[in-house]
């Protein structure tokens, strides 16, 4: 039981108020949403654990640039299976900060009603052509009586002149959990299609992604 509430848990939370990376990645990149504009992700995630039925999601992410080093969005999750009683989960929202250039930035989401919330912290390095990223990421509960988890991941892209390939590894203090691998088909400047295959490296936490991005 707890096996399987840990699947949907997963899929939900990164399909939802981690959106605010690049889709595929659950791993978030510095980047800001330029100032006045807007950034939309829409995701979907075909999920599987071992002895646990397919678990599909989506959702769909809204960013604003509202500063040079400052961005504000939204995100809602979606489930369509197992069918909940209501499929539209809590919107979350998330503020960026870019707190050094090209080095370091800073998250915070919260479930809209909720005590709890994600302080993510953002490393970024570039050892051409590869630009490499380091999440750590700190969910605070929001009981007194129950502890806060740490997450770490860490990702990369590889572009390439009409894909980007792009992998990370998500881990927690307990070891490596999973890993994932995709790419990302550029269809213009702004705007892009994605599709990603992940598991996991102590037990089948299979998981299929497709997305679509874009900027305006």
């Amino acid at each position: 039981m707890l096996r399987k509430a840990m699947i949907i848990f997963c899929c939900i939370f990164f399909t939802g108020a981690v959106l605010y990376a690049a889709h595929p990645l659950t791993t978030d990149d510095i980047g800001t949403v330029e100032v006045g504009k807007y950034e939309l992700e829409v995701g979907y995630d075909n999920c599987k654990g071992e002895d646990v039925l397919r678990n599909h999601s989506c959702g769909l992410s809204l960013k604003h640039g509202i500063t040079e080093k400052m961005d504000i969005g939204i995100s809602l999750p979606y489930q369509i299976e197992p069918k909940p009683a209501e499929p539209f989960g809590t919107t979350t929202l998330g503020f960026k900060f870019l707190l050094l250039k090209d080095i370091f930035a800073l998250t915070v989401n919260n479930e809209l009603g909720s005590p709890e919330y994600f302080l993510n912290g953002i490393f970024s390095r570039e050892i051409r052509p590869v630009t490499v990223y380091a999440n750590i990421g700190y969910a605070v509960s929001g009981d007194e009586n129950t502890e806060g988890e740490i997450i770490y991941s860490s990702a990369f892209e590889y572009p390439l002149e009409k894909i980007d390939l792009v992998g990370e590894v998500v881990a927690e203090k307990i070891g490596l959990q999973n890993w994932l691998v995709g790419l990302r088909y550029k269809l213009g400047e702004v705007t892009s299609l994605n599709c990603a295959y992940g598991n996991g490296f102590r037990n089948t936490d299979e998981k299929i992604a497709f997305g679509f991005h874009t900027e305006f």
